[in-house]
């Protein structure tokens, strides 16, 4: 159940009185562990031997065939290899896998991930079996954005909200995962960099997250000061991690945003922030927010990544028009 005691104990809760919701939305940050969260949840339904908590005791028969994705009431629908979304054919046949009874008479579980991919039509079906459930089926929505779920599957779910561990937590955790591979320097760079979300943080340091992002912020520099050209960079950026790129931008522009009243600090950022008049800056700002959701969606993602780069350098080009002529 990791750090999770409200939402552990609510759900043990739900499976000891045999009330758990039929729909669960498990919403939270990227790499805080809501995937684990919702093994946690189906295997607590099936464990024959659970814990005083009320969780699972990872070691009976059901568990085990959890945690290896074999159990026979347990089903996980994502995006197919080439696609944007997961459709609605899918959908369809997850709902007719759970409209069948289980042998023993036990419970069913169906988790989508990330279930802010489900197209419209998804959504519809998958709304149909929520307000016509089977008895003893549940689904686990697992979602990073919440806010991009229509308001009628949002209002369907019970909603639990798993948040990032606390920091201390989250760096301890990091130091038995990684096994002494990082210093304590990179693995706190990495949490900043996931907004405290460790498995996201362990992602990163894995597949050199921290050195990408170190060439990400050079690059915006280079075009800042007139060095580079936003297409290249583009194209680049897109053969890495187009989403992971919008996202970082963002967290990027918010840190420098705070470095224009920042003590200390880096000087060529600081200075970089106060070159950039506020209106100008939120209304990029805005922009990125934009692109956060247009990235994630059918979106050619090398386009919205390249407008971004291109608005960039607009962005520092009125900047320094407006600071030549301050009157106009």
């Amino acid at each position: 159940w990791g750090s999770y005691d409200h939402e552990r104990n609510t759900i043990a809760g739900s499976i000891r009185e045999q009330r758990l919701s039929h729909a669960l939305l498990l919403a939270g940050p990227d790499g805080a562990g809501k995937r684990h969260f919702a093994n946690c949840i189906t295997a607590a339904l099936w464990c024959r031997n659970l814990a005083s908590d009320g969780s699972a005791c990872g070691e009976c028969a059901d568990c085990l065939q959890v945690a290896s994705g074999a159990h026979s009431g347990y089903f996980v629908i994502k995006v197919e290899e080439g696609k944007r979304d997961i459709s609605v054919e899918a959908v369809r046949v997850l709902i007719e896998k759970l409209t069948i009874t289980q042998y023993d008479g036990r419970a069913k579980v169906a988790i989508v991930d990330p279930a802010d991919s489900l197209n419209v039509n998804g959504v519809n079906a998958l709304l149909k079996t929520i307000e016509e459930p089977t008895p003893g089926s549940h689904l686990l929505l697992v979602s990073n954005r919440p806010q991009a779920l229509v308001p009628t599957l949002r209002s369907r779910c019970q909603r639990l909200a798993i948040a990032a561990p606390a920091r201390a937590e989250a760096l301890a955790w990091l130091r038995a995962a990684c096994a002494g591979k990082f210093a304590d320097e990179a693995l706190g760079q990495a949490l900043d960099l996931a907004s405290g979300a460790p498995l996201r943080a362990r992602e990163l340091l894995d597949s050199n997250g921290l050195a990408i992002r170190a060439d990400w912020a050079r690059s915006l520099l280079d075009l800042a000061n007139g060095r580079g050209e936003p297409v290249p960079i583009a194209d680049d950026i897109n053969k890495t991690d187009p989403q992971g790129w919008v996202q970082w931008l963002y967290a990027w522009l918010t840190g420098l945003l705070r470095q224009r009243v920042a003590s200390g600090g880096d000087p060529s950022l600081r200075s970089l922030a106060q070159r950039l008049p506020a209106e100008l800056f939120d209304r990029y700002l805005a922009e990125v927010q934009t692109a956060l959701e247009r990235v994630h969606g059918a979106a050619d993602k090398k386009l919205v990544i390249e407008s971004l780069l291109i608005g960039w350098v607009a962005l520092l080009a009125r900047a320094g028009r407006a600071a030549q002529n301050p009157g106009t």
